[in-house]
C-alpha cells in the first residue's frame, strides 16, 4: 500500500498532517523502513481510525507486487499438502488435486516447473500470479491459501478446488440441450446471462484494485457445482498502467512493444494490435463482450481458418453477426445493442467501466430501457403498457385505442419514403461491407506474404550472426571489390557471370559479390570476408524460397535460370557488416557509382533505419544501384552473443512486383482503383499508379500522402472507409504487426459495384 492511497481517506486539509505523522512513525521504528500498513495499525491503536475504517483502508488499496524472496528451502515449512492427482498442465507448470493434511480439505495446488525455478523472470511471473490472485479478495475470484517451496524445488501455491465445469463446457451443455429440444431452466438465455453477471462483478473489482486480466475467455471461467462462478488464471494479469514488472534481484522485465499476449479469439483490437503497454480496463471489457456474445448465441464471435486470420479480424474489431443458436431462442435488440457497445472497436465508445456494462445488462433483465439502446416513441409506450397492464386497462380501452391510432397516423406519414430511404441505406451499407471485406482480405494476404519474407530474412540473420562470430579458414576464391577514386576494382567481370533478362546485366547465383566502400582497409577485411563467404548458400536459398519452398531444392543450373531469366520475388539478398563489407546475391559486378557517390551501405536508408533496432524493418529504400528501379527493403540488425552490433541483413522487392503481386487484385483493377501503402509517418511507401515510373526511376524522395482525412481516420480505427471529393471513396485496412496502412481509392460507384461481382 502507498501513503498516497491512505491519504485519500482523509480530508484534503489533513493530508499534510498524515504525511508528517507517517514520517515521524517511520523514523521511530527500529529500522526506519517504509511500512504504511503498520502505520494504519498504529493510527487505529491511537484511536485516529475506527475499526471499520481500518478494514476499508487495508482492503481497498491497489494490488501491489514485490520481487520473489531470495530464501533457502530450509526457511520454508515442509508442504502440508499431499498431491492426489494431476488435473492439468500448462506452459509454466501443472495443477494437482491435493489434500490439506492439517485442515482435512481438498485443494488445488498449482506448482511451477522446477526447470523454470532457475529462470528468475519465469519464477517472478509465477510469484506475481500468486500475489495478484491472493490480493483480489472477491467471491467470484478463486482464493489463494498459501505459497510453498518444497524439498524437491517445486514453487507452488494452494487454492480453492472448484468442483464444476468451465464456461466452455457449460455452453456445450446448452447447445446439446437446445439441439435435443428445449434448454432446462439453468441453461435458458436468461439463466446464461445471470450466470455472467458475477464475472463482470469480479473483473470490475479487479479493475478497481488496479489490475487487468488480459486473458478473459470461457476456459478461464469456472461454473461451480453449487452455482458459484469463479474467474480463474490470472497468470498474465498486470497492474493497469504499469509498463514494467519487478523481477527477482530487483531487475526490471519489460513487455516487448508489439508482442501479443492473451488468446486471439477473445482479444480486443488494441490487444491484437500489440499495444501491450497501454492496455486498460476497456480491453478486458471488450473480451467480456465477446464472451457475452458467445453465451447469447452459443457461437464464437471470432472464427477464421487460421490463427493469423483470427488475429487480423481481432485487430480490426471484426466479429460474426449475433444470431440465436436456433429458432427456439430470440435475440432482443437491447441485448444486441449491449454487446455492440461493449465490443465497440473504439475504446471510447464502450461503457465507461465494466460496472456500467453490468448495470445495463441488469436493466435488460429487469425489462427496463438500456443505455446502449434507449427506448423512444412506440417502444417506450409498449414497455410502459407491459409493465403497467392494470393501469392501462383501467384507463379504458378507448384511450388505448386513441393512442394507438394517433401513433399509427404519425408513423404512416412518410412511411413509404422512409422505407425507401432505409432500403437504399441498407443496400449501400451492404455494398460497403463487401468492399471492406475485399480490402481487408487483400491486406491479410499481403501481410501473410510479407511475413513469409520476414521469416526468410530472419533465417539469413540467424546464419549471419553465427558465421560472423566464428573463425573461418582462408578462402582462396574470395575476391573483395573496392574503390579507387570512383571506380570499382577489379574491373573485370568473373567468367561465371551470365547475361540476365531480369537484371539487364551479367549476374551469378553460384557466387555472391563482396564489396567494400571507399577508404576501407582491404587487408583488414580479409578475415571478415572469409567469415561471410559462408553466407552464399543461405543467400541463394533465401531468393529461391521467396518463389516457393520447392525451388530451394532445384539443381544449380535450373535455380540459376529461374532467378536470372524468370525472376523471383526477392531480387536481392545481402548482408553488410558494421565495417561496410557487403556480401550480395545474386553476384553482380556492374554498378560503380550513383548520385550519392561510391556505394557505402552504411550511408543507405535501409541500413540506417534498421541499425540498432530489433526485428524486421520495412521501408522504401530508394533506387536500385544496379538498375532495377525502385525497391522496397526489409532489413534487420545483427548482434553477437554479448549483444554488440554486427551489421544488417536485408532483402529487396521491386515496386513492380509489390504492386502486381501484393497491392492489387482483379476486382480492384476492374474498379480502376489506386492501391497505396502508407507508413506510420504518413509517407507513401508505394502506390499502384507509380508502376510505369518505378522501373526507370533514377531518384526517390518520400512524399506524404495527400489525403489528410484518410490518414487521420486510419489512425482512429483498424479499418474503415471515408468519402472524398469528386465522388471518390477511400477504404483502408491497417496491416497486422507491420506499421503500414493499405488504402484503396476509386470512384464510389465503381468500387461499390465490385460487391455484386
Amino acid at each position: 500500500m502507498k501513503l498516497e492511497q491512505l491519504q485519500e481517506f482523509f480530508p484534503p486539509e489533513r493530508r499534510a498532517d498524515v504525511q508528517r505523522l507517517y514520517r515521524r512513525y517511520v523514523d521511530g521504528t527500529q529500522h526506519g523502513q517504509e511500512d504504511v500498513e503498520g502505520f494504519v495499525s498504529h493510527l487505529h491503536g491511537q484511536g485516529v481510525l475506527s475499526t471499520e475504517t481500518m478494514r476499508e483502508v487495508l482492503t481497498a488499496h491497489d494490488v501491489t507486487l514485490s520481487s520473489l524472496p531470495q530464501v533457502s528451502r530450509e526457511e520454508f515449512l515442509g508442504s502440508s499438502y499431499k498431491l492426489l492427482a494431476l488435473l492439468g498442465k500448462g506452459a509454466m507448470g501443472e495443477v494437482h488435486l491435493a489434500r490439506d493434511a492439517h485442515l482435512k480439505r481438498t485443494v488445488a495446488v498449482k506448482r511451477l516447473d522446477p526447470k523454470l525455478l532457475s529462470k528468475p523472470a519465469m519464477a517472478q511471473r509465477f510469484f506475481a500470479e500468486a500475489q495478484i490472485t491472493a490480493q483480489l479478495d472477491h467471491p467470484a475470484i478463486v482464493p489463494i491459501y498459501g505459497l510453498e517451496l518444497d524439498e524437491e524445488g517445486h514453487l507452488s501455491y494452494a487454492m480453492k478446488f472448484v468442483r464444476g465445469i468451465t464456461l466452455t463446457d457449460f455452453m456445450n451443455d446448452s447447445r446439446a440441450q437446445l439441439e435435443k429440444g428445449k434448454a432446462d431452466e439453468d441453461h435458458t438465455l436468461k439463466a446464461r446471462i445471470e450466470l455472467f453477471l458475477p464475472v463482470l462483478a469480479a473483473v470490475d473489482y479487479a479493475h478497481k484494485r488496479g489490475v487487468i486480466h488480459r486473458d478473459l475467455k470461457p476456459d478461464n471461467i469456472m461454473v461451480g457445482a453449487f452455482g458459484e462462478v469463479l474467474v480463474m488464471d490470472w497468470g498474465i494479469a498486470r497492474p493497469i498502467g504499469k509498463r514494467e514488472r519487478v523481477t527477482a534481484g530487483g531487475s526490471v522485465e519489460k513487455t516487448r512493444a508489439g508482442a501479443l499476449v492473451g488468446t486471439p479469439s477473445y482479444m480486443s483490437p488494441e490487444q491484437a494490435q500489440g499495444q501491450t503497454e497501454t492496455l486498460d480496463a476497456a480491453s478486458d471489457q471488450y473480451s467480456l463482450g465477446l464472451i457475452l456474445q458467445e453465451l447469447v448465441s452459443l457461437k464464437r464471435a471470432i472464427v477464421a481458418e487460421s490463427a493469423l486470420e483470427v488475429v487480423a479480424m481481432a485487430a480490426e474489431g471484426m466479429k460474426a453477426e449475433i444470431t440465436p443458436y436456433n429458432k427456439r431462442e430470440s435475440l432482443p435488440r437491447e441485448l444486441a445493442a449491449i454487446i455492440a457497445k461493449a465490443t465497440a472497436p473504439d475504446p471510447d465508445q464502450r461503457y465507461t467501466s465494466v460496472d456500467a456494462f453490468g448495470d445495463d445488462l441488469r436493466r435488460f433483465l429487469r425489462d427496463e430501457s438500456v443505455i446502449a439502446d434507449p427506448d423512444s416513441g412506440l417502444r417506450k409506450l409498449k414497455r410502459w403498457v407491459g409493465r403497467h397492464r392494470g393501469l392501462a386497462v383501467g384507463a379504458g380501452f378507448g384511450l388505448v385505442m386513441l393512442i394507438v391510432v394517433a401513433v399509427s397516423v404519425v408513423l404512416w406519414r412518410g412511411a413509404v419514403a422512409l422505407e425507401a430511404e432505409r432500403e437504399s441505406a441498407r443496400r449501400r451499407e451492404s455494398q460497403l461491407q463487401s468492399v471492406q471485406s475485399v480490402v481487408v482480405s487483400q491486406a491479410l494476404a499481403m501481410t501473410e506474404k510479407l511475413n513469409d519474407y520476414e521469416a526468410i530474412l530472419q533465417g539469413i540473420g540467424a546464419v549471419a550472426e553465427m558465421v560472423m562470430q566464428e573463425p573461418a579458414p582462408e578462402q582462396p576464391d574470395l575476391v573483395i571489390y573496392t574503390y579507387k577514386g570512383t571506380e570499382r576494382t577489379p574491373k573485370d567481370e568473373p567468367t561465371y557471370a551470365l547475361d540476365s533478362s531480369v537484371y539487364g546485366t551479367k549476374v551469378s547465383l553460384k557466387y555472391a559479390d563482396f564489396s567494400l566502400p571507399p577508404g576501407a582497409d582491404l587487408s583488414a577485411m580479409r578475415a571478415r570476408g572469409n567469415q561471410m563467404w559462408r553466407l552464399q548458400d543461405v543467400l541463394r536459398k533465401a531468393m529461391l524460397a521467396s518463389k516457393s519452398p520447392d525451388a530451394v531444392a532445384l539443381p544449380v543450373e535450373r535455380a540459376e535460370k529461374l532467378v536470372i531469366d524468370e525472376g523471383v520475388p526477392l531480387v536481392w539478398a545481402y548482408v553488410s557488416s558494421k565495417e561496410g563489407l557487403t556480401a550480395g546475391m545474386p553476384g553482380t559486378w556492374t554498378y560503380v557509382t550513383d548520385d550519392d557517390g561510391p556505394y557505402d551501405p552504411r550511408e543507405r536508408e535501409w541500413y540506417k533505419q534498421a541499425k540498432d533496432k530489433r526485428g524486421p524493418v520495412w521501408n522504401s529504400s530508394g533506387v536500385d544501384e544496379s538498375g532495377l528501379g525502385l525497391l522496397i527493403t526489409c532489413a534487420q540488425s545483427l548482434y553477437d552473443k554479448s549483444d554488440a552490433f554486427l551489421g544488417v541483413a536485408a532483402v529487396d522487392l521491386t515496386f513492380n512486383y509489390f504492386i502486381d503481386g501484393l497491392l492489387e487484385n482483379d476486382a480492384l483493377k476492374r474498379a480502376g482503383a489506386e492501391a497505396i501503402i502508407v507508413d506510420e509517418k504518413g509517407d507513401v511507401v508505394v502506390r499502384s499508379s507509380q508502376k510505369d515510373l518505378a522501373k526507370d526511376a533514377k531518384k526517390y524522395k518520400p512524399v506524404r500522402y495527400e489525403e489528410a482525412a484518410v490518414l487521420q481516420a486510419s489512425k482512429a480505427s483498424q479499418s474503415g472507409h471515408i468519402t472524398l471529393g469528386d465522388g471518390k471513396l477511400a477504404v483502408w485496412s491497417r496491416l497486422v504487426a507491420i506499421p503500414w496502412v493499405y488504402i484503396v481509392v476509386a470512384p464510389e460507384a465503381k468500387l461499390l459495384a465490385i460487391s455484386g461481382q
